[in-house]
């Protein structure tokens, strides 16, 4: 073994660990002794910047100090993927051209997200925080100006904090702006007054959305209480500052408050710098990564299906997010940390491991996916690990909870597949749910996310506590998140986090399932030997249900109570049978009908009955009956009003609507209109008369070719971008193969060609199909100059090259003669 390698390997190893030298032997398994993947990436990062390119496969397929010894001296014959560009190490950063440039990939996704129109979206990615700080004299404990200096300090040092977010998807770093600060003086106010503003302050912070196309991604404000006291509001944008970047902030903030005057290091990198190299190099390793995920993408599930409120009425409200939160002492966590080891799993793969439990018992399937954020800086740059920006990508973590296994076995499976899947990670997660989508023909999200800060340290550091005060109020929210469960280290123990988008879940639901959730990590805590069996969870209230007068329980196939909400078998004193049904919060059940009526849907079992809530949640929906129809559901529903004469237009319409209303797993395949539902005298639907009328329909195409010029310009792009051929004016974007990034480039041509600036990604997915695009582009801009436009750009299209060369040859000599007799 080379000495030297080993004593820099052992050093790293420690340092990142938090161990003693000694603790650790050189043939452990390192992930029994505490590495996780998040320790794992610094590792894998260090070792570049130190010339060896191994990779996290490389290292996760034999984590023991001996075999990476072994690894670094042969690393010449290790098939390690290709290393991205690295970034030269200069005293000063080498962007110095003010041009625009593209998002990284979870920036994009952020901006788009923003927009509404969207399943989960017209939500700004965001973290907020409150600290109170006491005062030691008569002086406020925080100095206004100071606390405005520093931030001025902040804004100049990390350009990040003086980005602008172009209406095409750029990103435009401004010169200078002033400090983003308000402060509030309510040192003479009452108890009563003081209490109102901080609530009026919180919730106004909590859940807004930064002007981002004005530079504004960092919001301050400073509230001067009575007695000196405090109270620090700060609010970042993530797609300025990821969960990383946002601990540098606070450091650099804290050093530069403390000590007005402080130098800290220059810094030779930019943001700028770091997307522009990581896109350099990456194409083999990105391929690679991408074969490697090809070959499970069939076989990979959709989301969890939590019981979600369906109101296509409410989508205009403001979304909200709650916070959830308990601490596990350092005692707690110390425990929780030897039984993890001993048991040769990370605590946050345990962690994960019960989230995935305490989910899957609330979802209507035990097979889905897992979005886990991962923070990997990967340039070789020295300054990389002080620069602010979004480095962050995601895994989509695939959980199987469909067999029973002992509780320490399924975290082990968890984390080997989350090692597995990681050093795959080039392929980021978002392009896997795009390429799930495409397969689907729909939008599929991973609204779940599980988001481990183990590694990185304490979230407030006490050099940042002493400067700013206690943390008294932290909340996050991000588009196209139902929970996200964080799991951090906070006051020397372990802080687990679950903000939830309220208005979407149904009432009670998280309550049980945070509930549950703590007294299943408890429970291991305590009892270690728990680790050796499955977890079993049955519903509280289950005795208590009823269907009609009859006494019922909602059990799953293996007879185990399923929680309110969610649907199961009906056991009649205990005889099971063939209907299926779901309780609600009262205990009683509702029936949904039996195996012969139910379609599996992307691994779902769902109910024309459910189907029937769905459709009829959009108010202008009179009346529906959804029935099963070549292994997929077809719904007749009569609409309050018909807006075109064309009923199966309507049907494409309605039903791209409805694909951002609700959930996809309850979107029927087809939607006819009808005048009205066939009923008998008993007001039931007539099936047979039903069938007949859909039957009739389905000789009928659906396709509705571009009207308009201007219809015809959209259509004629969308068709290139996606390579496809005769779109119609109501079917969706993302349903035709699309994603944002050929939304981008969708964008990007339209404005060209309708010489508008008018059409943004967020109009397109506001309205994703041609109709809806047309209508709104004649809503932003002038309809008679787009008509115009467009018109001349098909003529355009209709010419031959050379018809357009001479074409253009006539205007310039027209322009030269012009010219001259002038």
């Amino acid at each position: 073994m080379n000495m030297s390698n080993e004593r820099w390997l052992r050093d790293a190893v420690v340092e990142i660990l938090g161990e003693e030298p000694a603790t650790v032997s050189d043939e452990e398994n390192l992930f029994e002794a505490g590495l996780d993947s998040v320790a794992l990436l610094r590792l894998v990062n260090r070792l570049r910047r130190s010339g060896l390119q191994v990779t996290f496969a490389d290292l996760a397929r034999e984590p023991t100090i001996a075999a990476w010894d072994r690894l670094v001296d042969n690393v010449d014959t290790v098939q390690a993927e290709p290393a991205a560009k690295s970034v030269a190490a200069t005293n000063s950063p080498k962007s110095v051209d003010n041009e625009p440039g593209q998002l990284g990939v979870m920036q994009h996704a952020y901006w788009v997200g923003r927009g509404d129109g969207q399943r989960l979206g017209g939500v700004a990615a965001h973290l907020y925080a409150e600290f109170d700080h006491a005062a030691t004299g008569t002086a406020p404990a925080i100095d206004p100006t100071k606390l405005k200096l520093a931030l001025e300090r902040l804004l100049e040092r990390h350009e990040t904090l003086r980005t602008r977010i172009t209406s095409d998807g750029k990103q435009d770093i401004l010169p200078k702006l002033p400090a983003p600060l308000v402060v509030y003086d309510m040192r003479a106010q009452s108890s009563a007054a003081v209490e109102e503003h901080l609530d009026q302050i919180r919730s106004a912070f909590s859940h807004q959305a930064l002007d981002i196309e004005n530079g504004e991604v960092i919001a301050v404000a400073l509230t001067l209480l009575p007695e000196g006291a405090t109270r620090l509001h700060l609010d970042v944008d993530m797609i300025a500052a990821d969960a990383v970047s946002y601990r540098i902030l606070l450091d650099d903030f804290a050093a530069f408050y403390a000590s007005p005057s402080a130098q800290l290091p220059p810094l030779g990198l930019t943001y700028r710098d770091y997307l522009a190299s990581s896109k350099s190099g990456q194409e083999e390793r990105t391929r690679l990564a991408a074969e490697a995920w090809q070959k499970r993408m069939t076989s990979l599930p959709g989301a969890p299906i939590l019981p979600q409120v369906i109101d296509a009425s409410a989508t205009s409200e403001v979304p909200r997010v709650a916070r959830r939160h308990l601490w596990l002492s350092p005692e707690r966590k110390r425990r929780l940390t030897e039984i993890a080891r001993q048991n040769g799993v990370t605590v946050a793969m345990t962690v994960a491991t019960v989230l995935s439990k305490i989910v899957g018992h609330w979802s209507a399937t035990d097979h889905f996916l897992l979005n886990v954020p991962m923070f990997n800086r990967s340039a070789d740059h020295p300054d990389v690990d002080r620069i602010v920006g979004d480095f962050s990508s995601s895994v989509m973590l695939e959980i199987d909870l469909r067999k029973p296994l002992a509780f320490v076995e399924r975290v082990r499976s968890l984390q080997n597949r989350m090692h597995a899947d990681a050093a795959h990670a080039s392929y980021t997660g978002l392009d896997v749910l795009r390429e799930i989508s495409r397969q689907r023909g729909e939008t599929v999200l991973a609204p779940v996310v599980f988001t481990s800060a183990l590694g990185l340290g304490e979230l407030f550091a006490p050099k940042v506590t002493s400067v700013v005060g206690r943390p008294v109020w932290v909340i996050s929210q991000g588009p196209q998140v139902l929970l996200d469960a964080q799991v951090t280290e906070f006051e020397g123990g372990l802080l687990v986090n679950w903000d939830t988008r309220e208005d979407a879940l149904v009432p009670g639901v998280v309550d049980a399932m945070f509930k549950l959730f703590g007294d299943v990590l408890g429970n291991l805590i305590d009892d270690p030997e728990s680790w050796a069996r499955p977890i079993e969870l049955s519903a509280e209230n289950a005795p208590a249900r009823r269907l009609g007068d009859r006494d019922v329980r909602v059990v799953d196939a293996m007879g185990r109570d399923r929680p309110d909400h969610v649907a199961g078998r009906l056991l009649f004193e205990d005889e099971q049978t063939h209907l299926w049904g779901r309780a609600d919060g009262n205990g009683e059940v509702t029936l949904l009908g039996d195996d012969s009526e139910r379609l599996d849907v992307h691994g779902v079992s769902v109910w024309p009955i459910e189907v029937e809530e769905a459709v009829m949640s959009d108010r202008r929906v009179r009346d529906t009956v959804v029935v099963p129809h070549d292994n997929s559901f077809v719904a007749a529903v009569v609409l309050e009003s018909i807006d075109e004469p064309d009923a199966a237009s309507n049907g494409k319409a309605l039903r791209a609507q409805l694909a951002r209303q609700i959930p996809s797993h309850l979107l029927p395949g087809q939607i006819v209109i009808v005048d009205q539902i066939p009923r008998d005298a008993d007001d039931r639907p007539t099936l047979e008369t039903i069938h007949q009328l859909i039957a009739a329909q389905s000789g009928i195409s659906d396709h509705v070719a571009p009207r308009t010029d201007l219809e015809l310009v959209i259509a004629g792009v969308w068709e290139e971008i996606l390579g496809i051929e005769d779109v119609g004016v109501n079917e969706e974007f993302i349903a035709l193969g699309g994603d944002s990034l050929l939304a981008a480039r969708v964008v990007s041509r339209l404005q060209e060609e309708l010489d508008t600036n008018a059409v943004t990604l967020r109009s397109l997915f506001r309205s994703p199909t041609v109709a809806e695009l047309a209508e709104q582009l004649r809503k932003d801009d002038d309809p008679a100059r787009l008509d115009e436009v467009a018109a001349i750009v098909l003529e355009i299209r209709a010419m031959s090259d050379d018809e357009v060369a001479s074409h253009l040859g006539e205007m310039a000599t027209g322009a030269t003669q012009a010219g001259t007799a002038a």
